[in-house]
């Protein structure tokens, strides 16, 4: 009789285990979904996107994957190391304005060619505040080697050295922005770390300067081209 009563006690909490796990509510995982098909210079471009929900976050990204291993294995990096360190945002507090931080991410200026695929990158947080923090970057891979373009490779397809793409740059940057330019353009200088996002088209290189860097919020990020020689 004790055998029967312990055999129907440990069938009843195994049951109630059983239902606990079922019932219990999971942690959201996020999701990715392939949402549009498009052709690039012969290129197939997919896009994939990026959904998750939770008490603490929104996140919604969306990034191109051309079918180049190379390529793709490297936007695809960047989205995902954006998106894990993002997770890791602590909470707001409960009397926050803003229940959950969200990130959203984007792309543009997409090129695909026999030395370079290029993208532009759009990942923009908002924790709360004034406003979000958007930042650009620019990705170009040699699909042939899969090597990660340089800022020398960059220099050397408008045939140019540093000192001449930042005093060109300045230039044009005044005129366009006036007194808008902070601190003289410090962030216009010919110093790498200035000119280390740029993206790549079949005619041009385009360097970006992120909000901040080279004028106030409200102006949003700037751009200069370059004609490509080679």
């Amino acid at each position: 009789m004790h055998i029967v009563r312990y055999l129907l006690v440990v069938i009843l909490l195994s049951g109630l285990a059983l239902a606990i796990y079922v019932l219990a509510p999971k942690a959201p995982e996020l999701s990715v979904v392939q949402t549009a098909t498009s052709t690039t210079s012969g290129t197939e471009m997919k896009v994939e996107d990026i959904y998750g929900d939770t008490d603490t976050y929104h996140i919604e990204m969306h990034y191109p994957q051309f079918g180049i291993p190379s390529v793709d294995a490297k936007i695809k990096s960047v989205v995902d190391t954006a998106v894990d360190t993002f997770k890791e945002y602590p909470a707001n507090p409960p009397d926050s304005s803003l229940p959950q931080n969200e990130l959203t991410g984007s792309f543009a200026s997409t090129y695909v060619g026999p030395d370079v695929v290029s993208v532009k990158l759009s990942l923009s947080e908002y924790t709360g505040g004034a406003h979000p923090n958007t930042v650009l970057i620019g990705i170009n891979v040699d699909p042939r080697s899969g090597r990660e373009l340089t800022l020398d490779d960059a220099l050397s397809m408008i045939g140019k050295d540093l000192q001449q793409v930042a005093d060109e740059s300045l230039k044009e940057l005044r005129s366009k922005l006036g007194d808008n330019v902070l601190d003289s353009a410090k962030g216009a200088e010919a110093k790498s770390e200035n000119y280390s996002t740029f993206v790549v088209s079949k005619d041009k290189v385009t360097f970006i300067f992120n909000v901040y860097q080279v004028a106030p919020y409200a102006a949003g990020p700037q751009e200069v081209s370059f004609a490509r020689v080679r």
